[in-house]
């Protein structure tokens, strides 16, 4: 049982450290105009070889980032619990 509930709780420290890489990276995006690219077959751009930009406005990199937050604060939630 004391395993089980530490294996719980690695994952939860692992699942808010992720979100927050994500907010730190959403957050230079926003603020520097960073382009995100990605190496999905579905975007790259075969002619060129090359990875294709994708291009968010300033409202969703917002929403995103607030979503980051609120789930960050779920599990931070859930991490007490245990």
């Amino acid at each position: 049982m004391q395993r089980e509930i530490i294996d719980k709780a690695n994952k939860i420290i692992s699942l808010i450290k992720q979100n927050e890489d994500a907010v730190e990276e959403l957050q230079k995006y926003s603020e520097q105009g960073k382009i995100l690219y990605t190496d999905d077959d579905r975007y790259m751009n075969h002619l060129a070889g090359f990875p294709k930009s994708i291009h968010f406005e300033d409202w969703e990199i917002r929403l995103m980032i607030h979503n980051k937050k609120q789930r960050i604060a779920a599990l931070e939630k859930q991490l007490d619990q245990l």
